[in-house]
């Protein structure tokens, strides 16, 4: 699972930038998992802390921006998939939030294809991320 993780995160733009560690998807090894597995096994792996930068956003504000360490992404990954795994097939046609081949693109489609919905709620809750 680990390497299944490391080609979907090699592929990802920004692939090359270092968390507070200083390390990059460069230090990828077998060494490397082995050792990640052990730590999780012995429950010794924490993650590290998140690099923080701000990204300068259209209306000149700067919106900020968590950058992990390679090792937590590759963790992140693995728990993801196997998450995804688990739950993708209990949720129903009409969720579409954070899944996999779905955006509000679609959830828009299947509402304009007619669900039988009289109203729809859309909001942003200012800063929710921060």
């Amino acid at each position: 699972m680990f390497m299944v993780a490391y080609v979907k995160l090699s592929s990802h733009e920004g692939n090359m930038t270092a968390g507070t560690d200083e390390k990059t998807i460069d230090g990828f090894s077998e060494e490397l998992v082995d050792e990640i597995i052990n730590e999780l096994r012995m429950e010794r792996y924490y993650p590290k802390a998140v690099r923080r930068t701000y990204i300068p956003k259209k209306d000149g504000r700067q919106r900020p921006l968590g950058i992990p360490s390679f090792r937590d992404k590759l963790v992140q990954e693995v728990i993801r998939t196997i998450l995804e795994a688990i739950y993708e097939p209990t949720f129903l046609e009409s969720s579409h939030g954070y899944r996999p081949k779905r955006s509000c693109h679609t959830s828009l489609c299947q509402v304009k294809k007619g669900m039988g919905t009289s109203w729809v709620i859309e909001g942003d809750i200012k800063g929710f991320f921060d």
